[in-house]
């Protein structure tokens, strides 16, 4: 029997991670998921930006349901003193797609569902059941249960992962940085504006850690309020104030969402299997670290365990789930951990220093909407010209894009082989590169 977890009141994107469940169950295996909440509970209530095509190829649908669904506008980002502003203006054909949660899920659901997966739904999950040197079970609020495979996806601070023993190599718990803890709610409006911009991104907003957004729609305002600490009901209520003394518009009436979500932002765990173990999703960190978005790759992460687990016959051994870790920092992990040393480094800086690299175009439209991979010699050799208007800022920006190249270079070549020794070893190369945020 496989078990596949996710409890969607932790972390919501890995409701997508049922795509491994699915194909296995699709191959015979007995899979059962358990989730903490009901099911017409699960998912927040507001909307996503994800790649539609790799979750339409997954669910084997031909398009998404009309209204679940929307293009958002072009974007506006504003330095921390609001002196600079970069717009990004997308063609027809580059559109940002976002869709609502909860339909999401339930397509999820309904093809999981049809493919012979079960779902225990309110059955929170406690921690892992350690046999020896393995992962034999589960312990629920409703009791034990055996297994021979426990797929995590119980979220960035999944109960399983943080109690696996020490021994397992895998990193039990994120630092200060490596998660967004974000408030987001859709209010009414209180006037009919639409702006030319409606995405209105705001870095180091209120010059703190983290960002905040505001979304002009047709007949609601989408408001995000997140930082890198957790957030006080104080500082919600103070940045919405904030918002509302700036855009008249917004209403007072919250008409969706109004909830608090935590999510990754940092490169993906080195190491995520054990025997009888692997994580997928948000308990393995599989997120883009610049914008948080991790939809697309949950699902392909799903995809990649699945092959591995029917190619090696239901081996769930740590040396042949090896496969699937190596796989997924080669094809994904390593190209999406590049940012991280990018983001670390401006989160660590003063509001000054992003304001320098917003007033002087360091940072231009083509790093923001690439998420920090416009990156060719032509583009740096322009920032150095600029950036050197202040050394110790444009320098400090430099060592996190050295130190992110490196982490990307070295978790694309994982170890061939499952040895627990080279594999520590090269775990440790990787925390080398780590930028700390103070």
């Amino acid at each position: 029997m496989c078990f596949f977890l996710f409890d969607a009141s932790i972390a919501e994107y890995i409701c997508l991670d049922t795509q491994s469940s699915a194909k296995l169950a699709k191959e015979g295996f007995d899979v059962t998921v358990y989730e903490k909440k009901k099911r017409e509970n699960i998912g927040h209530d507001w909307e996503d930006r994800f790649d539609f095509q790799t979750v339409l190829d997954a669910v084997e649908k031909d398009e998404m349901p009309d209204g679940a669904w929307k293009y958002r506008g072009n974007t506006v980002f504003v330095s921390p003193s609001k002196r600079t502003e970069v717009k990004i203006d997308f063609a027809p054909d580059k559109r940002q797609k976002v869709m609502w949660r909860k339909p999401l899920i339930n397509i999820i659901i309904d093809y999981a569902e049809s493919s012979g997966v079960k779902f225990a739904f309110e059955n929170e999950i406690l921690s892992p059941i350690i046999k020896g040197n393995a992962v034999v079970g589960i312990c629920t609020a409703n009791g034990e249960v055996s297994a021979d495979f426990v797929i995590d996806a119980a979220g960035v601070f999944s109960p399983v992962r943080k109690n696996l023993p020490d021994s397992f190599s895998i990193e039990k718990m994120p630092k200060r940085g490596d998660v967004f803890y974000g408030y987001r709610a859709y209010f009414d409006k209180a006037k009919d504006v639409n702006p030319e911009y409606p995405f209105e991104v705001y870095l180091y907003h209120e010059r703190e850690q983290g960002l905040s957004w505001f979304m002009t729609g047709d007949d609601y305002v989408d408001v995000l309020i997140g930082r890198i600490d957790p957030l006080t009901d104080e500082k919600i209520n103070e940045q919405t104030r904030l918002f509302r003394k700036n855009h008249d518009w917004l209403g007072e009436n919250i008409v969706s969402g109004g909830v608090r979500g935590v999510i990754p932002v940092r490169r993906s765990l080195s190491k995520m299997v054990a025997n009888g173990y692997a994580a997928v999703g948000d308990s393995a960190f599989m997120t883009t670290p610049m914008n948080g978005m991790g939809i697309e790759l949950s699902v392909k992460a799903g995809l990649l365990l699945a092959k591995n687990v029917i190619n090696s016959n239901g081996d769930f051994s740590a040396n042949a789930l090896w496969e699937y870790n190596k796989e997924y920092l080669k094809l994904y992990g390593g190209d999406v951990a590049r940012n991280e040393g990018l983001k670390n480094s401006l989160l660590k800086m003063p509001s000054d220093g992003v304001d320098f690299l917003f007033d002087n175009a360091v940072i231009q439209s083509s790093d923001l909407a690439g998420a920090g991979r416009n990156m060719n010699f032509k583009a740096l050799l322009m920032k150095f010209v600029r950036g050197m208007k202040q050394p110790k800022y444009f320098f400090q920006i430099i060592h996190g894009l050295i130190k992110g190249g490196k982490t990307a270079r070295l978790m694309k070549h994982a170890p061939k082989k499952y040895d627990e020794r080279t594999i520590n070893r090269w775990q440790n190369k990787i925390e080398k590169q780590r930028v700390e945020i103070r």
